[in-house]
């Protein structure tokens, strides 16, 4: 899985799981970058992977006291874990040039916050965790894509 999948895996994740049990999944805000949301800081993570497949799945974080980039291991909650396991049966079967044209969808949290900006790049550009909920409210649990 390559980074730009799995931003847009986690965005998905993020959107189901935030309009089923009314809470968000993460809670650092999606950013609207060319391709679609995007969590920076998982971005950062596996960015060093570019276009290629994630080989690395430790996170890790850099150590205040010493510098070093140290494992954090992290427990994930059932509830969080299963709506993760569904998104990835339903979505991971396509592309990530499909996932992100999913992510662009007409009327959709990024195509505002991106119109909004006039099609410019402006770094930091947050998507509204409302924006996100409003629409994954809206839409069926089963999105076409082609």
């Amino acid at each position: 899985m390559t980074n730009l999948a799995l931003q847009k895996l986690l965005y998905f994740a993020h959107g189901w799981f935030y309009a089923m049990y009314d809470k968000p999944l993460v809670k650092s805000k999606f950013e609207a970058w060319k391709y679609g949301p995007v969590q920076r800081v998982i971005y950062d993570q596996f960015k060093a992977f570019r276009d290629q497949p994630i080989r690395d799945v430790k996170a890790t974080y850099i150590d205040p006291l010493t510098g070093e980039s140290v494992y954090r291991p992290h427990n994930v909650e059932s509830q969080h874990a299963s709506m993760i396991e569904l998104v990835l049966e339903q979505y991971a079967q396509y592309t990530a040039n499909q996932l992100v044209e999913a992510s662009h969808v007409e009327d959709g949290p990024w195509e505002y916050v991106w119109q909004q900006a006039d099609d410019s790049i402006y770094p930091g550009m947050k998507i509204p965790d409302a924006l996100i909920l409003d629409h994954f409210r809206r839409i069926t649990p089963v999105v076409t894509l082609h």
